[in-house]
């Protein structure tokens, strides 16, 4: 995902070199669509981290009880 974005930015640079608009504008959408999706799954991965900590501590304090 890291390496298409990296391509997407070179393209973007590539038509703003050449003067296509249409390249240009079609790239930079896609770099914000990847460039929010890298941060979504950062987020989803550390939400799930934070969740299978709590997970633990909730099962390892039951275990300590019982």
């Amino acid at each position: 995902m890291v390496v298409i974005t990296f391509v997407a930015i070179v393209v973007l640079v590539v038509g703003l070199f050449v003067g296509w608009p249409v390249l240009v504008a079609l790239s930079a959408i896609f770099v914000a669509v990847q460039l929010l999706m890298i941060c979504a799954r950062a987020a989803v991965e550390r939400n799930d981290r934070r969740l299978a900590s709590r997970l633990t501590n909730r099962l390892e304090a039951q275990d300590d009880e019982g």
